[in-house]
């Protein structure tokens, strides 16, 4: 299998054969009196494949990087490297995508879960008590059958992400509302739902040990500004028998979906966002 992926204009081709793809160099036939050496061009670029070699999509380096790898999915996730948060800890830009990688039966289509921002929409306004959303359980959208489904990767309208960035937002999501229905400025509602995703880091509650800067809290941020243009808060008042103190009225607040635009969810973090709504210290 050849797949031809394109930098700077100058086509390269790589062959997947036996499990492994590697670059081919093509050389021309001189004539034997032509003393001049022909420089083979390596493109600097990261080749990221499935399991079995086939491409996925390509990241362009880092300076200090090694110029040019092939490399598995499995192998650039250990290294916790990201294409989709330019702000965060470990960004590489994405330089290249798989055509066929949404196309169903070809090589490269099985290595994603395939999603829409809507499908990931369902699952999140689903009202869920808090708890649901401990690792293992109904809310977390990672295992889910309609959700990452087990997948290392999800692909969300023709764009690859890892699962467990994506796994963010319905969480974020339930926790902005419940958060939106505690205080009256949505603004304030953002950070403390960031706040609570860095105590369930884990999926469970403990401290997290890591870097703060990862795509994770981005994707909160993300979902949580989505959720604050998308969802409405309705009051409503309810009367309370007190015994000898008689009625008593209590305000009710609820939270409605009324879906507006995907802006939010499909755009990275801007530097104003960040300033905004950072809820970790560097």
């Amino acid at each position: 299998m050849e797949t031809i992926i394109e930098i700077s204009g100058v086509p390269h081709a790589f062959v997947t054969e036996n499990g492994s793809t590697r670059l081919r160099l093509d050389s021309q036939t001189t004539a034997s009196e032509d003393t001049d050496i022909e420089t083979l061009v390596i493109p600097e670029i990261w080749v990221i494949t499935r399991s079995n070699g086939v491409p996925l999509f390509a990241l362009e380096p880092a300076l200090c990087d090694k110029p040019f790898r092939i490399m598995t999915a499995n192998q650039l996730y250990g290294e916790k490297i990201q294409w989709f948060e330019p702000l965060a800890d470990d960004y590489r830009k994405i330089l290249w995508k798989n055509p066929i990688n949404s196309i169903e039966g070809s090589a490269a289509h099985d290595a994603f879960k395939h999603h829409t921002w809507q499908s990931i929409i369902e699952f999140a306004i689903i009202d869920r008590g808090a708890m649901m959303y401990y690792a293992g359980l109904p809310g977390d959208w990672k295992i889910q059958t309609s959700g990452g489904d087990g997948y290392l990767l999800c692909l969300v309208e023709g764009e690859p992400y890892w699962t467990d960035g994506l796994g963010q937002i319905p969480f974020a999501v339930d926790t902005f509302r419940l958060q939106w229905q505690r205080t009256d400025s949505a603004d304030m509602a953002i950070r403390k739902t960031g706040e609570v995703g860095l105590a369930w880091a884990t999926g469970r509650l403990e401290k997290d040990q890591g870097s703060q800067n990862v795509y994770d809290n981005f994707i909160i941020i993300r979902a949580a500004l989505w959720a604050s243009k998308n969802f409405i808060r309705e009051f409503s008042t309810s009367e309370i028998y007190g015994g000898l103190r008689g009625l008593s009225s209590k305000q009710k607040v609820d939270t409605f979906y009324q879906p507006t635009s995907l802006l939010h969810l499909k755009s990275w973090i801007t530097e104003d966002s960040l300033e905004k709504y950072k809820f970790w210290t560097p």
